[in-house]
């Protein structure tokens, strides 16, 4: 285990580097548990994470020391249970934002909360909040993004930092993690200041799909729709057989 801080900074302040870990929003969760004080923007970055979680109950598999595999703890308590997808945005947004500096092929967000170049995936992430009244109390934010991977068994669908730039050399993960902390910290804070409306403009303006007719399952059903926008809620709304149409989280599936 190794322990960097740098001042300045919310979000990755104080990072902790773990050889090994089951998950790294575990990690966090379970030092909660035990009453274990923690400073916001305090975060883990693991070589290797073995039972990762991912959206749906899905797992996020990672080859050890290939990928950044990081957990940011933050109190967002200025934030209420209806205003949960504005951090989301946020952090969506920081990765984006990154990205976009590390390579010159197309980045965008697949909603709810997926990094795609050139309609891959390369990064997802999944928070945990704890609620606190009608805020935020607490919120664990794992975040994934494949670098130095290159092979991704049955899934054609994803890619990697190292894929996508055709790289000859291995990234250092270390420095990119830092680099990511830094946006991320950017618009976190901005999301303190009540940039809400702003970010979810930007976040809707790298939508992925946004604006195309393309196919989606709707209740098993494969249909043409188009994506209209993300609403503050974190809704998906959408323009189906010409009816406007919203959509939460479960009720409608890409097909890619």
């Amino acid at each position: 285990m190794q322990n960097n801080t740098f001042s300045g900074l919310i979000i990755g302040q104080n990072v902790i580097t773990i050889d090994r870990v089951s998950s790294t929003n575990d990690y966090f969760k379970d030092n909660l548990s035990k009453f274990t004080p923690q400073d916001e923007g305090s975060a883990i970055l693991a070589v290797e994470q073995y039972a990762g979680k991912g959206q749906r109950g899905n797992m996020w598999i990672t080859e050890p020391g290939k990928n950044i595999i990081t957990s940011i703890l933050l109190y967002p308590h200025f934030l209420k249970i209806d205003q949960q997808f504005a951090l989301s945005c946020a952090i969506c947004l920081g990765i984006m934002k990154w990205l976009k500096t590390k390579t010159k092929e197309v980045v965008q967000i697949k909603w709810p909360n997926d990094i795609y170049v050139n309609q891959k995936k390369i990064s997802g992430l999944l928070i945990e909040n704890s609620i606190k009244g009608d805020l935020i109390g607490t919120s664990i934010i794992g975040i994934g993004v494949n670098i130095n991977q290159t092979t991704f068994i049955d899934n054609p669908h994803i890619t990697s930092l190292k894929s996508i730039n055709d790289s000859h050399e291995d990234y250092d993960i270390a420095s990119l993690a830092n680099e990511l902390y830094l946006f991320l910290d950017q618009e976190y804070k901005r999301l303190k200041q009540g940039n809400q409306v702003q970010q979810l403009q930007e976040f809707n303006q790298y939508l992925f799909r946004k604006n195309e007719i393309k196919t989606y399952k709707i209740a098993d059903v494969e249909i043409e729709g188009k994506i209209i926008q993300v609403l503050p809620n974190g809704q998906l709304q959408a323009e189906i057989d010409r009816e406007i149409m919203t959509f939460n989280l479960h009720e409608i599936k890409y097909v890619l």
